[in-house]
């Protein structure tokens, strides 16, 4: 059976290894001219770098040997990686898919396949070809959330979305940064060292996590990615993942959440900034938007080399931006890291993939229910999305060839969308945060597979779980 991914970032190219060594014909479809998604160049603002320390950022099979790796170095080993396993050859680069929609003669939609149009670049012209399945992995950062504020025309300096910030565009320039991510923090960062000052703009202040914990002496892997680190957090939605480690009392997680909390804020400098400056929400519920906090950013505020407002921008002036407190900030250059849409322009409307909230609607964060030979891959977010992908590639594998243990339902996708906004509240149905081995764990009960992958209970429980490594060789029946 032939199968079209589209996307050829991490997810894309993870996802056309798995089912090529369990047997199907694959194409991926990808409208840059390099693997890599985000990674690729010209996928994302100038500056990025992934936030995953050594053996994070790498798949089980072939070790990338990157630790916070530039975006250059981490698109070499995704490259490296499709050339290794045959995946480089199957890529249609520079080439955008228009529809993805379902063979209409079928009784249930996708039953019979699905037809994908597709654009390769110069071209006016879109054709077709019939696949018998699909695995959406266009990305989850590539369609901008652009907020509409007014006075837009009256600015007369650049406005970008992060996504679109090029090398020079801050040089020698008064640059305001709106958001709280960690795409906000570098950008503001950058800003500091080459334009002439730098604001940044955010409503609320997020947890973002150190590089190293334990008054910075110890990587944050070996403390937030084991399952005793895990235990911590309220429990799982899914019986079949909860152990009892994970059962301690409400009570004592929450003293360590405390203790947790002070090391985070000691660790990452930011327990010297003005209150308003810091986290107001209590850990673990915020660590859903938690990234890895840039190095130098509390310094940089400290010696006012970055000027950080809590606040929200209302509009744009004829200088700048407003914000809500009638305050304005004078700019030449305004980024909006205000985040992205999950939407699949391309897709056939009768799939549905979001609820009326606007949130992504997926069983397992993979498949939508009542569409039948269609997958989804990279929207099931975890910290380490790397092992999140590729155990995803093997859900698809095996939900292709019908040996899954569990089947699409609508009742459990509600419940999970409940809880995700009770647990992890603003993640959208996407967004699992913090949960990288629960999620592994649960994904390995579908394909009826052993969760529990170090031969010890030490190894098991005190080191780093969330990694793709303790899946090497991964086979579903």
């Amino acid at each position: 059976m032939d199968v079209c991914v589209v996307g050829a970032g991490p997810a894309g190219i993870v996802a056309a290894k798995v089912l090529l060594q369990n047997g199907f014909d694959v194409t991926v479809f990808d409208k840059n001219a390099r693997v890599g998604g985000i990674w690729a160049p010209g996928g994302n603002y100038d500056g990025l770098s992934n936030q995953a320390s050594l053996r994070l950022f790498e798949f089980s099979d072939l070790p990338s040997g990157l630790h916070y790796g530039s975006a250059v170095d981490s698109q070499r080993y995704l490259e490296r990686y499709a050339a290794t396993f045959g995946v480089l050859r199957r890529v249609r680069f520079e080439t955008e898919v228009t529809t993805v929609r379902a063979v209409d003669s079928a009784e249930r939609l996708g039953a019979g396949g699905w037809v994908v149009g597709f654009r390769p670049a110069g071209s006016t012209a879109t054709q077709q070809e019939t696949f018998d399945h699909v695995v959406v992995a266009s990305g989850a950062h590539h369609h901008p959330h652009v907020p509409d504020l007014p006075g837009r025309d009256a600015f007369p300096g650049t406005v970008l979305h992060s996504n679109d910030v090029r090398a020079g565009v801050f040089d020698g320039r008064r640059v305001v940064v709106v958001g709280g991510g960690k795409s906000a923090l570098d950008l503001v960062l950058r800003a500091a060292r080459v334009g002439s000052s730098a604001t940044l703009v955010q409503r609320k202040v997020n947890w973002m996590v150190p590089q190293r914990l334990l008054l910075g002496t110890v990587g944050y892997k070996w403390i937030l990615m084991t399952r005793l680190g895990e235990a911590l957090l309220p429990h799982y939605d899914n019986e079949a993942c909860v152990r009892v480690l994970d059962r301690m009392s409400e009570r004592v997680k929450r003293v360590l959440w405390q203790v947790v909390a002070r090391d985070m804020l000691i660790s990452s400098g930011l327990h010297r900034l003005p209150k308003d400056l810091r986290p107001a929400h209590p850990l673990p519920h915020h660590l859903a938007h938690a990234g890895v906090m840039p190095r130098g950013y509390a310094r940089a505020v400290r010696r006012g080399l970055v000027s950080a407002r809590l606040g929200t921008v209302t509009a744009f002036t004829g200088t700048g931006v407003r914000l809500a407190t009638d305050e304005e900030l004078p700019a030449d250059v305004v980024v909006l890291a205000t985040g992205h849409r999950r939407v699949f322009p391309f897709l056939d409307p009768r799939v549905r993939t979001h609820d009326d909230a606007g949130r992504v609607r997926l069983f397992r964060g993979i498949v939508a229910p009542g569409a039948d030979r269609l997958a989804f891959s990279g929207f099931r977010q975890i910290f380490n999305n790397i092992l999140g992908v590729e155990l995803t590639a093997h859900w698809i594998a095996a939900h292709f060839r019908g040996s899954l243990r569990v089947a699409p339902d609508e009742d459990a996708v509600d419940a999970r969308l409940a809880w995700q906004e009770r647990v992890l509240p603003g993640s959208g149905g996407y967004d699992l945060g913090p949960y990288d081995i629960h999620s592994a764990d649960e994904l390995m009960h579908d394909m009826g597979l052993p969760s529990r992958r170090a031969g010890n209970p030490f190894a098991e429980h005190l080191l780093p779980g969330g990694v793709a490594r303790r899946y090497t060789g991964l086979r579903t029946p």
